[in-house]
């Protein structure tokens, strides 16, 4: 890309990462910025949210609105639970 990356910005990775093995798959947006605050030590709110856009474009995470999806894969699980039609037997079953 060839853009210049502020190196406090690579500590977002890692705080990403951990919070991924400790099962946190997504954030409220507030929750996240007071992490990266605290952690990253970037205290400029312009500054936060540009981090979030850049990592958000290189498919890091995902900000919609105000949540964060650090796991992708939460969020193919979650998409597939919605759109699977359960075979008859086991719709009826739940019914029953």
């Amino acid at each position: 890309m060839g853009e210049d990356v502020p190196i406090r910005w690579f500590n977002f990775e890692k705080v990403a990462e951990v919070l991924v093995e400790k099962k946190t798959s997504h954030l409220d947006l507030a929750q996240l910025e007071q992490i990266v605050r605290e952690v990253c030590l970037i205290e400029d709110e312009n500054e936060v949210a540009s981090m979030l856009n850049f990592y958000h474009d290189l498919g890091v995470i995902i900000k919609y609105g105000k949540t964060v999806v650090l796991q992708a894969q939460w969020l193919i699980s979650l998409f597939k639970k919605l759109i699977t039609i359960r075979p008859y037997d086991e719709q009826v079953s739940v019914y029953n």
